[in-house]
């Protein structure tokens, strides 16, 4: 199961019941959500530590730390400290964000299955496993490139892609047979690759499965 189609299925499904409640007169949705929006960014954060595999903090680091600190002001948590708790949490903002910066490389994995979620954000992950799976790639207002270029499929090998207000980028090798399916809402998703040029009948096969909610995936050389 992609958890990025789990979290933003959950997120609509909150606002769902906020909005049923205040037809019901038991609160107000809009102070509701203008407290607590932030929260979502920080679920956001602590999904993608928890599941991106390869493993990259920097990116959800700076989502939890900023939802953090808006929450703090959208909720009054803070007192006369506040200032200099938001300076300093800001600050660590900056030095994760030069972090990345200055020591960006493209992650490299060997594991047979990759994870990836990302949100307000964008990421880029290499494949070099020699009996790829699949896996489940999962984009929220950012974006995704996987290369698997280097990688060898497993047989029934299949990606599960799930891509809003954003896009996925899937690269292959030549001489793979790739199978696209899914649901666009809103949104596309394509098959670039050269399916119909010579492939070998016993060819490898890649499985992609997608959603695009206002938002694109490609799969190409």
């Amino acid at each position: 199961m992609n958890l990025m189609r789990i979290w933003f299925v959950g997120l609509f499904a909150a606002l769902g019941t906020l909005f049923a409640l205040e037809a019901a007169d038991v609160l107000d949705a809009g102070n509701v959500i203008g407290d607590w929006w932030p929260t979502a960014l920080i679920a956001a954060g602590a999904l993608q530590l928890a599941v991106n595999r390869p493993f990259q903090w920097q990116g959800p680091t700076v989502l939890m730390v900023v939802g953090a600190l808006v929450l703090s002001r959208t909720t009054g948590l803070i007192d006369e400290s506040g200032p200099i708790l938001i300076s300093i949490g800001f600050f660590v903002v900056a030095v994760v964000m030069l972090s990345q910066v200055f020591g960006k490389v493209k992650p490299i994995s060997t594991a047979d299955r990759v994870n990836s979620f990302v949100a307000f954000g964008g990421t880029e992950v290499a494949s070099h496993s020699k009996h790829f799976e699949g896996g489940t790639v999962g984009s929220v207002f950012g974006g995704t490139e996987l290369d698997l270029r280097d990688a060898e499929l497993a047989p029934d090998a299949e990606i599960d892609v799930f891509t809003a207000f954003g896009g996925t980028e899937i690269f292959v090798p030549y001489g793979w047979r790739v199978e696209m399916r899914g649901v666009p809402v809103f949104g596309g998703f394509e098959n670039a690759t050269k399916n119909d040029r010579g492939l070998a009948e016993d060819a490898p096969v890649l499985s992609v499965d997608a959603t695009a909610l206002f938002g694109a995936v490609e799969v190409k050389h």
